[in-house]
């Protein structure tokens, strides 16, 4: 299945670019820019480059690092252009390794490329320095912001905070105001504390989301209408496919998964065409271990203590189930958590240290009720 041409069409009719700014600075050898034309990227090469996205107390620079893959010279037109994003929460990391791994393949095939592909291996820098899910500004006595709740962004001129202004920049003076880009993946993982296998939010009203996400072959697929604010869901009100990836633990490198996330990009590259195919027939997706879910239900603690899973993730429970118990710290159990419906685990706590209204495992399953046709988190 190829990705319809009006999708791709519509992006172009709504926005321009202006010319790639190189601001005259270098960092770690790699030209500064403020704006990107992918346009002006020299054809057959993968190029690197930082892009100024604002600005932190008395005045220093922040920066991101971008790839732009562009194929043959004719493949801006005739091509796709793919967008990879990860570490949009500072502390999600294995979607890092995923970019890399890409642009490092990348570099031996760029010369057959028909289209483009453009990477943000580190949405969040102030998260990645911090090490941690949010944004930190430090006005008002210090505020922390879920920089993928603040997409598209604010402009300075609009008065814009840090995150806003760095939502802004990625999505005018990298992504085109949606000029340049056609599909979107954002690799996540949950985060820290959380536990998860390869799972992802899809909002199948769009045409092609669904055909993305069963490439990824994920262990849950949750059909979802998305977020606002999101860089998934953002792309989506723009008719630009896209989906959220999550893998595994925050602050690890999970190399089965960056592996299976990594084989899932390259499908997608086949999909769309942009790399050379040796085969004429389109990818069918083996969905034999996919639980594909409408609903996410969060079951909470009502104490303060330990938790002690009797569920593990990905494995299958039925309404009523006991999941877990929640121990004080002389070891007695103050509560027990069941089920609230027949499903699966897919996202529990790594972290056994718990808090009243803190989730101690998130049970995915199917709402007959039409107000879930499209998706709901309860």
């Amino acid at each position: 299945m190829r990705l319809p041409a009006p999708l791709f069409s519509l992006a172009l009719l709504t926005a321009t670019t202006s010319a790639t700014n190189f601001t005259g600075d270098v960092l770690n050898g790699v030209p500064v820019i403020s704006h990107l034309d992918i346009s002006e990227v020299p054809s057959r090469r993968v190029s690197r480059y930082y892009l100024r996205v604002g600005e932190i107390n008395g005045g220093l620079p922040l920066h991101i690092p971008v790839f732009v893959a562009r194929g043959t010279p004719e493949s801006l037109k005739s091509g796709k252009k793919l967008s990879l994003s990860a570490a949009i929460h500072g502390d999600e990391l294995n979607g890092v390794r995923v970019v890399q791994r890409i642009f490092e393949q990348l570099e031996g095939q760029v010369g057959q490329l028909n289209g483009t592909v453009i990477g943000i291996p580190t949405v969040n820098p102030m998260g990645i320095y911090l090490n941690q899910r949010n944004y930190f500004t430090s006005h008002n006595s210090g505020w922390l912001t879920n920089v993928n709740r603040v997409f598209p962004g604010v402009a300075a001129s609009e008065g814009g905070s840090g995150p806003e202004l760095l939502a802004y920049n990625i999505w005018n003076d990298v992504w085109g105001n949606r000029s340049q880009v056609d599909v979107g993946i954002d690799l996540h993982t949950p985060s820290s504390g959380g536990e998860t296998s390869l799972w992802c939010y899809a909002d199948f009203r769009l045409p092609y989301v669904e055909r993305l996400a069963k490439l990824l072959q994920p262990d849950t697929l949750k059909i979802d209408p998305g977020e606002p604010g999101s860089i998934e869901t953002t792309f989506v009100d723009n008719s630009i496919p896209s989906i959220t990836v999550e893998m595994g633990l925050a602050k690890v490198w999970n190399a089965s998964l960056i592996e299976r996330v990594y084989d899932f990009v390259n499908r997608v590259l086949d999909d769309l065409s942009i790399v050379p195919s040796n085969s004429t027939e389109s990818y069918v997706p083996d969905l034999s271990k996919t639980y594909i879910a409408n609903t996410f239900h969060d079951s909470i603690s009502k104490y303060g203590g330990f938790v002690e899973q009797l569920v593990t993730v990905d494995e299958p429970v039925t309404k009523g189930q006991p999941i877990a118990n929640i121990r004080n710290v002389f070891g007695d159990i103050l509560e027990t958590v069941y089920s609230p419906e027949s499903g699966r685990m897919f996202q529990s706590p790594r972290d056994p240290s718990i808090e009243p209204g803190a989730s101690v495992g998130q049970i995915a399953y199917n709402s007959t009720d039409p107000e879930c046709a499209d998706g709901c988190i309860l």
